[in-house]
């Protein structure tokens, strides 16, 4: 998986779920912080974005991944910040599986 199809995914999932909603969604970029921009896309609707968006990968992405930032009051993320995240988190599942 490719920087640039974590991202792809992040966008069309941030889509859909304003689409569902009937919420308006601004064209995004990666600069974009998903909570800032995205009329109530809040915590409460991150776990489901999240497995939307492992299915739209075709991956697995931990519980305890937070994709879109914010845990412990951490800084929220950009998109290009979740798609990196994303990323590092494949590869290390990767890794490990390889190291089993």
């Amino acid at each position: 998986m490719t920087l640039d199809e974590a991202r792809a995914a992040i966008v069309k999932t941030l889509q859909k779920v304003q689409d569902v909603s009937g919420l308006p969604c601004p064209v995004l970029t990666g600069v974009d912080v998903p909570r800032r921009v995205l009329e109530k896309f809040d915590s409460t609707v991150w776990p489901v974005a999240t497995s939307w968006i492992a299915k739209e990968l075709g991956v697995k992405i931990d519980n305890n991944v937070h994709v879109f930032g914010g845990k412990n009051g951490g800084p929220l993320l950009t998109i290009n910040q979740s798609a990196n995240l994303i990323c590092a988190h494949v590869a290390a599942q990767t890794f490990a599986m390889a190291a089993e």
